[in-house]
Formats: C-alpha cells, sequence, structure tokens
C-alpha cells in the first residue's frame, strides 16, 4: 500500500522547534507555501542568490555545500524528508551562502521571508523560533569546522561511522553491519578531504581492528577501538 504524501501543515508541525509553535501560526505558514519538486541533480538554490525563505524537505534528499576556488566539495549536511533548510531565512535582502542540490529527485516546502515576518509581526514566537533554528544550525557549522581544522581524517571518519552505528542501533538495526549506500567521494565531501584520502583513512581503522571492509558493506568489529580513535581514550 502506498504512502499518502505528507500535507505542509504535516511537515511543519514535525520540525523540531517549530512543533511547539501556536496551531494558528503553522496553520498560516502551510496555508501560504509554496511546493517546488527538484530532478536529481537540480539546483534548489545557489550560492549568491537572493535567499527566499525556510525551506523543508517533504520527498528526496538536498546536499548543502560550498566549493572551493580548486572545484573541491564541501558537504556542509544532508537534509532528508522532514527536516529544515534554514540558509534562506533572513529579513536584510542577503543572499545565500552555499549551494543546494538535490541528490535524487525531490519536493520541498518554502515558507518564504515576506510570509515569516508578516506572521512574526504579530506573534514574536515565531521569530524566537527561527532564531533558535539559524542557532542550532549555526553551531553545527561550528562543530564542522572544528573536525577539518582540528581532526585527523581517520579520526573524522571514525566519528563518522560511529553516528551511523548509533543511528541504526536507534532504529533497532544490526548496528554492526554498515552498508556502503554512500559513495566514497560523497563520504570525502562530507568529512571535508578526498576520496583517496577516505580509502585510506578506511584501510587505517582495518588495520587498527575496528573495521572489516568489503566493497558492499562496512562491518565494525570493536566500536570501542572505533570509538577511541574518533574521540580519543576514555577518561576515567
Amino acid at each position: 500500500m502506498s504512502i499518502a504524501p505528507r500535507t505542509a501543515d504535516e511537515l511543519l508541525r514535525d520540525v523540531p522547534i517549530l512543533q511547539d509553535l501556536p496551531a494558528s501560526d503553522l496553520r498560516a505558514m502551510a496555508a501560504g507555501a509554496d511546493l517546488r519538486k527538484l530532478a536529481r541533480g537540480a539546483l534548489l538554490f545557489a550560492e549568491g542568490q537572493r535567499a527566499e525563505g525556510l525551506f523543508v524537505v517533504r520527498t528526496g534528499e538536498i546536499k548543502l555545500t560550498r566549493s572551493g576556488r580548486d572545484g573541491r566539495e564541501q558537504i556542509l549536511y544532508l537534509a532528508r524528508p522532514g527536516r529544515p533548510i534554514v540558509e534562506g531565512v533572513r529579513f536584510d535582502g542577503g543572499t545565500y551562502a552555499v549551494n543546494a542540490v538535490a541528490m535524487r529527485a525531490a519536493s520541498v516546502l518554502l515558507v518564504a521571508n515576506g510570509l515569516l515576518a508578516a506572521i512574526g509581526e504579530r506573534s514574536p514566537a515565531l521569530l524566537r523560533a527561527l532564531v533558535d533554528l539559524r542557532a542550532h544550525r549555526a553551531d553545527r557549522t561550528m562543530q564542522l569546522v572544528a573536525d577539518l581544522s582540528l581532526r585527523t581524517v581517520p579520526a573524522r571518519l571514525a566519528s563518522f561511522l560511529c553516528t551511523l552505528v548509533a543511528r541504526r542501533a536507534s532504529r533497532g538495526q544490526d548496528a554492526s553491519q554498515l552498508v556502503r549506500d554512500l559513495t566514497t567521494e560523497t563520504v570525502a565531501g562530507r568529512l571535508g578531504t578526498v576520496r583517496e584520502e577516505i580509502s585510506r583513512a578506511l584501510s587505517y581503522l582495518e588495520r587498527a581492528g575496528a573495521l572489516r571492509v568489503s566493497p558492499d558493506l562496512i562491518e565494525v568489529t570493536d566500536l570501542a577501538r572505533l570509538e577511541e580513535i574518533a574521540f580519543g581514550p576514555r577518561r576515567r
């Protein structure tokens, strides 16, 4: 049986922070929202374009990136269904500082800045929620900056894999078996390096006894060792 697409109101009510807003605010946002559909590889927005508002992913997956002059790409995060994209929330007429592209066919909800400002005029709770959304994204970006500048590639990769293990465990899935559904190039982009460095880091983690690596699967053989490489020795 197919699952009916989620409505704008349902999407907004499930976004952390927004879900605590008055129901009237959420209804007003949903009523004025626009739906956009994207083919795989299509740009949702590009660095330098005028910021439009708050996006929430409805289907598919959106990749947020920055590109260097040498052509290298840094993936900031991947936005999946139900996740907000807040980089366009601003009321100063400014522009996007990042690019957003569909990793596969996707649809997104857009609540324009003009509508957000109008609702915010009568509901300060919405403005506080938007500030909090931007603050949470800034915190994660600063963590990414710290990882890229202060940690080795094996440590970054080990931390990334620990996150995948925790995510699978929370879903009741086999946390030790990680299917390689992300390409080496995509992982490299997320960790701020190149695919050759990711391959070397995987070999290092395998030699260290934390993993067993095959073309289609990464098996976590020693989670404690993987966590030690990711986060350092545990303090007693």
